[in-house]
Order: structure tokens, then C-alpha cells, then sequence
């Protein structure tokens, strides 16, 4: 990944750290929904393939849980902690 991506990822991933802290317990939602459109945008495929398959191995870090599958894309699920 290039310096850029890193950026973009780091920056998407505050971003939903952030907006996951104000989602209600239970709630489910794509990353992309949850991140929103502007810092979701300047990723490409791969890096958002690969962003997808680091916040579902990290349940932890972002507070989130693979619910199921709509269609191709992930959807999440908060955690109740």
C-alpha cells in the first residue's frame, strides 16, 4: 500500500472508530454506511477489500462483529460491551 492509501486508511479508520462510539448497541450497517462517503471515496478496491477484512478480524478495536453478508458486502453489527 502506498503512502497515500496509509493515509486514507488511517484517517478512515478514525473516522469509524468515531462514528461507531455513536451508533445505538445492535445496530447493523455496511463500513461504508458507517464511514461515510467522503473519507470512504479516496480508497481504491483493493485497500477497502482489505480495510473490510481488518475490521472483522479486530472486533475489539472497532467495536464491531460480522453479522452477515447482503449480497457481496459485510455487514456489521455494534458490540454490546
Amino acid at each position: 500500500m502506498n503512502t497515500t492509501q496509509a493515509s486514507h486508511w488511517d484517517k478512515a479508520s478514525e473516522t469509524l472508530k468515531h462514528n461507531v462510539a455513536a451508533m445505538p448497541f445492535g445496530q447493523e450497517r455496511k463500513i461504508r454506511e458507517i464511514i461515510g462517503e467522503r473519507p470512504w471515496a479516496p480508497l481504491q478496491r483493493t485497500t477497502r477489500h482489505r480495510f473490510g477484512k481488518h475490521v472483522r478480524a479486530n472486533p475489539e478495536r472497532y467495536g464491531l462483529v460480522f453479522a452477515r453478508m447482503a449480497g457481496s458486502i459485510a455487514v456489521y453489527k455494534k458490540l454490546q460491551i
